[in-house]
């Protein structure tokens, strides 16, 4: 290796890089940087120079990065997160608070997060959340690789060389819920007339996704019977939802865990009524998704520990 040379290259090219990367686009990442969308290519293509390699190809929907640049990226994402950990501890040095970046749904943060904030183990720790509809797998990846998240929770794990999985849980049980003013409230039970009858809240999930998570077994029904349930409002917002059942006739399927929490902790005006038994709901599994490699491994592994034990001990 030449040292020399080494020490003679411009470590920019590769943070002018990485905002392309990040950016998607040379003029995008020109107005991030301050820079003319001229330097910022002259800067790719000398670091292209550089490394005999090609980074990036130009698509209708930007720059798409190659696995060199991608690899690069990582690298240099994880050595940044070393050292501005390092700066912060420097310019504080009397505080120990750990910064952990959480992408995950609305319902994982109101659920599972909100019960951990008076556990001793993370008093120190200071979240930040960005929410989402994490259906899309490489969607996830990229979310964790490229955007600086710590931490993403999604239904399903990553399958990624540089990405470690972990299940935290899994939700095997559900129940219907509906407001504590409706008509059902006084009902026994709840049938497959109810869940036909009754205008549905969905959350999340699209009528399609909602159609592979429930199935029915009642011999007389057939698929085109299971499309005339009235999904009338569908949000990606818990508290949404649940507002929305509590203010009218609908319904809604949750897992029981959610439904009780929100009761018995919220003060939720909620019923809830067990499905019948031609109603099949398929289980849904909760996943932490890190990078293997994280330099906050152990605070990483001190959340997932705790969301554990959250589990364990309802």
């Amino acid at each position: 290796m030449n040292y020399d040379k080494m020490n003679e290259f411009d470590y920019n090219l590769i943070k002018i890089m990485n905002e392309v990367i990040l950016s998607g686009s040379l003029s995008r990442a020109a107005e991030k940087l301050e820079l003319s969308v001229s330097a910022v290519s002259l800067s790719i293509s000398k670091l292209q120079r550089h490394l005999a390699v090609e980074l990036f190809i130009r698509t209708g929907q930007g720059m798409k990065p190659t696995q060199t640049a991608l690899d690069i990226h990582e690298s240099f994402s994880h050595a940044m997160c070393i050292i501005n950990d390092v700066v912060h501890q420097a310019k504080n040095p009397a505080k120990k608070f750990s910064h952990v970046k959480v992408m995950c749904s609305d319902l994982i943060e109101s659920y599972y997060f909100q019960r951990l904030h008076q556990q001793d183990g993370l008093q120190e720790t200071f979240f930040s959340f960005t929410n989402a509809a994490l259906s899309n797998h490489d969607e996830c990846v990229r979310n964790l690789l490229q955007s600086g998240n710590d931490i993403v929770l999604s239904n399903f794990p990553l399958h990624h060389n540089s990405i470690t999985s972990v299940e935290i849980d899994s939700l095997d049980d559900f129940v219907v819920l509906c407001s504590s003013n409706s008509l059902l409230a006084t009902q026994n039970m709840f049938t497959l007339s109810h869940y036909y009858a009754l205008p549905h809240a969905e959350y999340c999930y699209s009528e399609v996704q909602a159609k592979k998570l429930i199935s029915i077994s009642h011999p007389h029904l057939n698929s085109e019977k299971f499309n005339t349930r009235k999904v009338v409002y569908y949000s990606s917002s818990l508290n949404g939802i649940i507002a929305a059942i509590e203010r009218s006739e609908m319904i809604a399927i949750f897992p029981t865990k959610v439904a009780e929490y929100f009761i018995d902790k919220r003060h939720s005006k909620l019923v809830t009524f067990a499905l019948p038994e031609d109603i099949h709901h398929e289980f849904l599994k909760i996943y932490a998704n890190f990078v293997t490699r994280t330099n906050k491994i152990r605070g990483v592994n001190n959340i997932i520990s705790s969301l554990k034990t959250v589990e364990l001990c309802r």
